[in-house]
């Protein structure tokens, strides 16, 4: 009896290890698009996860009652964007271009954040959340060029869209976030 129970408990403890392993490697698979995945692809997914950060940002600057506009930390963030596109050999002005757009829709979340209070959830130490956006700016930063070689062509507005569709399905993204995610996009399809 003795040994039936703990077989019994062993069998569970496998299987609940198995089904903690599948949970935690999913959400990583669905987030990920594959090492082939278009330009549009990896720069609509890195965008999106870059602007549910927002919601974060929202909530400190809520607490602490600081601006969503802060002009010096954009423009330094800007003149970082610059200098690093420069160093991947990219055009740094269309880099620039592009970051502003994820920059103003990053404050489109969080004005509408702060705009209803309920939403902006609760406040966070922004130091790792700024650690977490400079990491993905540099990805961003990573894919631009093939989309920017992908924003060639007549049909780049409807092949960015349905590449910002399917990241915001797979982030089960709200209206806002939708919104703000075409907005990231800024004038992708106009930088070339």
């Amino acid at each position: 009896m003795r040994a039936q129970a703990m077989m019994f408990r062993c069998r569970w403890l496998a299987t609940a290890l198995a089904a903690a392993a599948l949970l935690v490697a999913l959400p990583a698979a669905a987030q990920s698009p594959t090492p082939t995945s278009s330009g549009f692809e990896r720069v609509a997914e890195l965008s999106a996860q870059r602007l549910l950060l927002a919601d974060a940002v929202a909530a400190s600057k809520r607490a602490s009652g600081k601006p969503v506009e802060d002009a010096q930390r954009e423009g330094e963030q800007l003149a970082r964007v610059r200098e690093q596109a420069t160093a991947r050999a990219l055009p740094a002005e269309p880099a620039a271009a592009f970051f502003r757009a994820q920059m103003e829709a990053n404050k489109l979340v969080q004005y509408r954040l702060l705009a209803e209070p309920g939403r902006a959830g609760a406040a966070v130490d922004l130091a790792p959340v700024r650690a977490k956006l400079d990491a993905i700016n540099a990805q961003l930063l990573d894919a631009l060029p093939a989309a920017l070689s992908q924003a060639r062509g007549d049909d780049c507005a409807r092949r960015a869209s349905e590449a910002r569709k399917r990241a915001a399905r797979r982030h089960r993204l709200d209206e806002l976030h939708r919104t703000a995610l075409a907005r990231a996009f800024g004038d992708l399809c106009r930088l070339p």
